[in-house]
């Protein structure tokens, strides 16, 4: 008995000395959002930005794989719109085109020895689908300003951007100021469709010349609240690396002849089959990177929530479990694969002699190209199924992580909350695609953020029906970059 009684209490005190433990993680998880001063900025026409928003996006710059289907004036006008929006740019500036409409912008720093910095953006845009033009409230390349916003294709992704760098550096420049670092302003013009011809042929020359940078900010996260679970207030996500993209289009064989007498299985059945395994069979998912998003905002959540996020050793399974089940969680988890597309057979008497279907991978950080194709050779467990990389489309592994710890995203942080002082800064994993993954081939601070507050609906309208702006939230832009310009440039 009282053996019992002793190994009773002891297990009682190891079980108080865990929950004790537990709790003090908890009450240390989450960085303190350290307060910084506003500033105020550099002086901004809110008004006058918009009307040359609004007159960027009256020049129908919409990218195409097809180059005999992209329209050549519309760039070369708004290249033309620039220059005169932009006097001072184009006289102190270096100016050079790349693939015709490219363009890179290098402001001469009083240091040339030091790294430079790049701030990036893309000139193009997408389509607008005819069927949906009488929904637009204004036409989508009117430039329309009304009602406090300037309404058009390319306000939000991201001509905003664009024109607000260069309202940005034209104000610097009447102001009388130089950077100590050189700043270069880099615009690609076919982003939309892979970015190779802009952006990538941009970093090439720069590689091929030798040059590395310190920094580069490209599009990305924006301002939002709610946008992470048990965090209310408003925080700012930079994005510090992308998924990879992977397409693979699977083949299955089977022996052409009369439907009336069938095999046991068809190539359709076959493939059928492959594919149902592959779906039950996902790649792993992980904590690591959602964590390292919601562990700079930990001390603005519940503590309830902070208490499972600091004991991830015993609540791993069961986060992710949560995560896991909803589809936009569930991608900040794992890589993803979707069937997109099936084919085969042409008549309805007829045996198929094959069947295909494609599957888009988006790859997670520390998942590769070569790991995920061994995965589905194993899922797909069929001899009679392969695959290759879809003929004709694009192929990346995910982008390196960009530190949180460089001076870089220390200094990109303390600029978001002196203009936006309310926010917190968490970085994130970015689904889709920009510009910025070229640029880390010669820098390894790339980071993905364009300063401005969005709700789920205005997040909504990037691609779509009524993309619109605020022009008090573009003048903020506008500010934004002026003060990091600023930070980044005097750096030593």
């Amino acid at each position: 008995m009282d053996l019992l009684i002793t190994i009773l209490i002891v297990l009682v005190v190891v079980l108080l000395f865990v929950v004790a433990f537990m709790l003090v993680r908890a009450a240390l998880y989450g960085k303190p959002i350290q307060k910084v001063d506003p500033v105020e900025g550099i002086k901004v026409d809110p008004p006058v930005i918009a009307k040359h928003l609004a007159a960027a996006i009256r020049k129908p710059t919409i990218s195409s794989l097809d180059p005999a289907q992209v329209d050549a004036q519309a760039f070369r006008d708004l290249h033309a719109a620039l220059e005169a929006m932009y006097p001072r740019v184009h006289a102190t500036l270096e100016r050079r085109t790349v693939n015709d409409f490219g363009l890179v912008y290098t402001w001469k720093g009083r240091k040339p020895e030091l790294e430079p910095v790049l701030f990036a953006a893309h000139q193009d845009v997408v389509p607008v689908e005819a069927a949906g033009l009488a929904e637009w409230t204004h036409p989508p390349f009117s430039g329309q300003i009304a009602d406090g916003y300037v309404w058009g294709r390319g306000t939000l992704d991201i001509k905003n951007q664009l024109i607000a760098l260069l309202e940005a550096v034209e104000n610097l420049l009447k102001d009388g100021y130089r950077p100590q670092r050189t700043v270069i302003l880099a615009f690609g013009h076919d982003e939309e469709v892979s970015g190779a011809k802009g952006a990538g042929s941009i970093v090439a020359q720069m590689a091929e010349e030798g040059l590395r940078l310190e920094a580069v900010l490209d599009e990305g996260g924006a301002l939002t609240s709610g946008s992470l679970p048990g965090v209310k207030s408003s925080v700012a996500m930079v994005g510090t690396t992308e998924k990879g993209y992977l397409s693979l289009e699977l083949t299955a064989q089977g022996e052409p002849g009369h439907s009336s007498m069938p095999p046991q299985h068809t190539a359709i059945g076959i493939l059928g089959a492959a594919l149902a395994r592959l779906e039950a069979s996902p790649l792993p998912a992980q904590l690591r990177t959602i964590a390292a998003t919601l562990d700079e905002v930990g001390g603005l959540m519940p503590f309830s929530m902070q208490f499972l996020l600091a004991n991830r050793w015993l609540f791993g399974r069961a986060i992710l479990k949560r995560l896991m089940a909803k589809p936009m969680t569930n991608a900040t988890v794992r890589t993803t694969q979707a069937i997109t597309m099936i084919s085969g057979g042409v008549k309805d008497n007829l045996l198929p002699r094959e069947a295909k279907a494609v599957v888009n991978f988006r790859l997670m950080p520390g998942d590769t190209v070569a790991n995920v194709c061994e995965h589905v050779r194993r899922a797909l467990a069929d001899e009679r199924v392969t695959f290759q990389p879809l003929p004709g489309q694009t192929v990346r592994e995910a982008s390196p992580v960009s530190p949180v710890e460089a001076p870089a995203f220390q200094d990109l942080s303390r600029v978001i909350r002196q203009i936006f002082p309310d926010a917190a800064v968490a970085p994130y994993l970015v689904m889709g695609a920009t510009d910025a993954r070229y640029y880390t081939a010669i820098c390894d601070n790339v980071y993905r953020f364009c300063p401005l507050r969005l709700t789920d609906a205005e997040l909504g309208l990037m691609h779509g029906t009524n993309e619109r702006i605020s022009v008090e939230g573009l003048g903020r832009m506008v500010q934004f970059y002026g003060q990091l310009i600023r930070v980044w440039g005097e750096r030593a």
